[in-house]
């Protein structure tokens, strides 16, 4: 690209429609696909397009993500000139407070935007899971002369009151955007990507009593404004895994004939760490279909339609169904897993049911449980012969001694030191 861009990974939000899978972590660093984290897809198409001036703005829960992207190998960003840099908020003379909201992040990080003397600024969200060429996304941004550009994607089906609702008018400018509205209305969102002109978007930074939230007190006012700001549409595979539904289709769709996203383009590859494991193994009682089975991981009982991850082990005569199973997880003998999320390093004890009963959906978090999933948080224990239903949330680090009787009846979070509600 002839203009220079500085790109600013916005991945220290927590994301409370997680729950247990968000406590330890911030969301762009989730586990997906078996193999990659979310913010993965981000920075490979920086590395595709180019990019390779990134700032990662980190804070909440960040060791996950620190210890992921280390010096940015994997996306060929461990460079002298340019490469990834992470900025945490810190402690300086004057500013001293934690990220606020995002543009209370760029704010504190105006030093770094300065110093960049970068044309123009990326903005991006570090919890989407998309393939984008960002150089078309530029282009379309110079011939506008605009001062800010907005990818759009067209409404996701489930839950459209989550996102932003851009209008355009007949040549692709921004007249209006609504953030999250009662009454949805409208087929074109705001897809979190914004690639601002950098003189522009230092000018309202500095602007006295700005408030904390990009869309809000930057995006809104720079349209009301009258500032030149246009639409660019991204017509490919977008989506948002903030919530446990949306995070868990959109590994399923993984696991279609034919995907919607494909990780086997050898065109535009995802990048990540890759872990030193030894191959996986599928022994001759083993039986896995329709799957997603990484390296490291040892099947000796049926998948079906399951993603699993590095070193997990599914024992003789354990059933795993439309399922997701993280990092070292161990299915013990006889147990069965149904529509079931589980967090690293789970065990599941012999003859153990997860996902069983009838989907009533959770008590506490009726909104994010309700669909008959069952999640079972990093590190827990289920007992032999325990049972867990549908829509019920096992927190984390969840010993066996904190389920009654074994058991976890559907639509009530469990939690350690035996508190089930």
């Amino acid at each position: 690209m002839n203009s220079p861009i500085l790109v600013l990974v916005l991945a220290g939000g927590k994301s409370e429609r997680l729950h247990a899978l968000g406590r330890v972590r911030t969301s762009s660093a989730l586990p997906f696909g078996g193999k990659y984290r979310v913010i993965d897809f981000t920075l490979s198409n920086c590395a595709h397009s180019g990019l390779f001036r990134v700032g990662i703005l980190t804070q909440y829960a960040p060791l996950s993500l620190q210890h992921h992207i280390g010096i940015g190998k994997p996306w060929d960003l461990d460079r002298r000139d340019g490469g990834v840099r992470l900025l945490p908020p810190y402690v300086r003379q004057r500013e001293t407070n934690w990220y606020r909201g995002t543009a209370d992040a760029l704010i504190q990080n105006r030093n770094v935007i300065e110093d960049a003397q970068a044309r123009h600024i990326l903005v991006l969200s570090g919890d989407l899971i998309y393939k984008m060429d960002y150089g078309r996304l530029v282009e379309r941004h110079e011939t506008a002369g605009a001062a800010l550009t907005i990818v759009t994607t067209a409404v996701p089906e489930s839950e459209p009151e989550r996102y932003g609702y851009v209008a355009t008018d007949g040549d692709g400018r921004v007249i209006s955007l609504e953030e999250k509205p009662a009454l949805p209305s409208g087929e074109t969102i705001s897809a979190g990507i914004y690639l601002f002109r950098s003189r522009n978007l230092q000018a309202w930074l500095e602007k006295p009593g700005l408030g904390p939230d990009l869309v809000r007190d930057v995006v809104q006012p720079m349209i009301l404004n009258g500032d030149r700001v246009v639409a660019y549409e991204l017509a490919d595979y977008w989506r948002d895994v903030g919530t446990i539904d949306a995070y868990y289709e959109a590994n399923m769709e993984l696991l279609r004939p034919v995907p919607t996203l494909t990780l086997h383009d050898p065109d535009w590859l995802i990048y990540t760490p890759s872990e030193d494991r030894a191959p996986a193994v599928i022994t001759g009682e083993g039986d896995v279909s329709g799957s997603l089975v990484a390296h490291g991981t040892h099947v000796e009982g049926t998948v079906r339609r399951s993603i699993l991850f590095p070193g997990v082990h599914v024992a003789p005569g354990a059933l795993v169904e439309d399922s997701i199973v993280m990092h070292d997880a161990r299915i013990l003998s006889g147990a069965r897993l149904s529509r079931a999320i589980v967090d690293k390093g789970v065990r599941i004890g012999e003859r153990a049911v997860v996902g069983t009963g009838d989907a009533i959906p959770n008590r506490e978090f009726p909104r994010d449980l309700a669909s008959g999933l069952c999640v079972i948080g990093k590190g827990s224990e289920i007992p032999a012969g325990g049972s867990i239903g549908r829509n019920t949330l096992v927190e984390i680090g969840v010993r066996e001694v904190d389920l009654a009787a074994g058991a976890a009846p559907s639509g009530v979070v469990v939690r350690a030191k035996g508190v089930v509600r």
